[in-house]
């Protein structure tokens, strides 16, 4: 069974302990880099709330099909996007696609960041104190808390899919 990363709008206060949980666990080094998270909170003020920027393993993966060199693909075991850093060509299609703003591109290497849930152990659930994020599995049940969390973070002002 698959499972997603989900974002509770209403839970979240924007204290930041997701992007460290991200930023720590994705460090080769001793310095945190910030600029590398791969969830970022944001204050959407038409809707008065806290919203997370993070891929939210969509079925549409507009990302994908953005991409004009196949650089990203699925994981088929845990369903984030894949990047392939040595056929992308850091043209930014997949962030521009992605209606989510879940991917940015590295400021050290020009290539797309995108979530992989922590290799199926995401640091932001484990470490949110206010339980505003999730890891939850996809069935019949819970499909429709997923379809609410989403309609929630889509971004005010949505971009054009590819």
């Amino acid at each position: 069974m698959m499972k997603k990363l989900v974002f509770y709008s209403e839970k979240c206060t924007g204290c930041g302990i997701c992007t460290v949980a991200c930023v720590t666990k994705h460090t080769d080094e001793n310095l945190l880099d910030f600029k590398t998270s791969r969830i970022r909170i944001r204050v959407d003020k038409q809707k008065i709330l806290q919203v997370a920027n993070v891929c939210v393993q969509c079925e549409e993966a507009y990302c994908i099909s953005a991409c004009p060199v196949g650089a990203l693909s699925r994981d088929d075991s845990l369903g984030f996007i894949k990047v392939d850093k040595d056929l992308c060509i850091s043209c930014g299609s997949c962030v521009e696609a992605c209606p989510y703003k879940g991917i940015i591109l590295s400021h050290v290497d020009v290539k797309p960041i995108i979530c992989d849930l922590c290799l199926g152990d995401p640091q932001c659930v484990k470490w949110c104190p206010f339980n505003a994020l999730d890891y939850i599995e996809i069935n019949e049940k819970t499909a429709s808390v997923v379809k609410l969390a989403l309609s929630l973070i889509h971004i005010s002002e949505p971009t054009r899919p590819y």
